[in-house]
């Protein structure tokens, strides 16, 4: 697997990075729309800069943190192989989900305690056997989200990762809900799959955007349910920043990665 040992030297060259500008940390955003994204990150951070097509460079108590846009598992797997070869010690992948739990509502988040990986990229990395994100950077990621998010829970559960919404059918959403997971998304267990295999700790956090256990679709969304994901997405990118950076200055701790690798 030429592409997958490739070394940092390697990886810098062929993407063209700057040693000043090496991620010590990275979050990963799944989202379609990279200029929403990167109008978010820059509302919060006016002087973060383009240092990769889909990356911006955030730089928080001396850590330079890249914040990147990814959407499905090819993409996330690719972008979280590039900044863990180029060096970055932490990872958190964010984004909205599809909420599979009763009583669970717009705008609350999932900080997953488990991940199951039902695309083709995270079967092969994991070989089929369930992710467990790190410890002490979700717990710490559950402490910033709480701080944040006045207006919605902070929950854990299970995620699941499946390849794309729109071939999820009915029957996709009863199984998942049979299993107990609390909800859905396309890139998680593609990112910290990668992390894992690599020993970089890695953590997730997700809003919910609408919830499939009771039909309640994109389609219906509110005035202020649109209100509650963006306010959720907005803390999702100030905690995951604020948790690295608490992550990085602690001792470090062994990753428990993957079994089996």
């Amino acid at each position: 697997m030429p592409y997958f040992d490739v070394s940092p030297t390697d990886a810098r060259g062929m993407f063209g990075i700057a040693d000043d500008v090496r991620p010590t940390a990275a979050v990963m955003v799944g989202e379609f729309s990279q200029r929403d994204c990167f109008r978010r990150v820059r509302a919060i951070w006016p002087d973060a800069r383009q240092v990769e097509e889909h990356s911006l460079l955030v730089e928080e108590s001396g850590d330079r943190i890249w914040i990147g846009v990814v959407i499905g598992a090819a993409m996330a797997a690719t972008i979280a192989h590039l900044v863990i070869k180029l060096g970055v010690r932490a990872l958190v992948q964010v984004g909205a989900m599809g909420g599979l739990a009763d009583g669970w509502q717009v705008g609350d988040v999932l900080v997953p305690s488990l991940i199951v990986g039902r695309d083709g990229v995270s079967r092969r990395l994991s070989r089929n056997k369930p992710i467990e994100p790190e410890a002490r950077l979700s717990s710490v990621l559950r402490g910033e989200l709480a701080s944040r998010l006045d207006f919605a829970a902070v929950r854990s559960g299970t995620l699941v990762s499946t390849t794309t919404i729109s071939l999820e059918r009915p029957s996709d959403v009863a199984r998942w809900r049979r299993a107990g997971y609390a909800g859905v998304e396309m890139e998680c267990a593609a990112t910290i799959g990668m992390a894992a295999h690599f020993g970089v700790p890695a953590a997730g956090a997700f809003v919910l955007m609408d919830n499939l256990a009771s039909q309640h679709t994109v389609l219906m969304l509110s005035e202020e349910d649109e209100r509650r994901i963006e306010a959720g997405k907005d803390a999702i990118l100030r905690a995951s920043v604020a948790a690295i950076s608490t992550l990085l200055a602690a001792p470090p701790a062994e990753s428990p990665g993957l079994a089996g690798f």
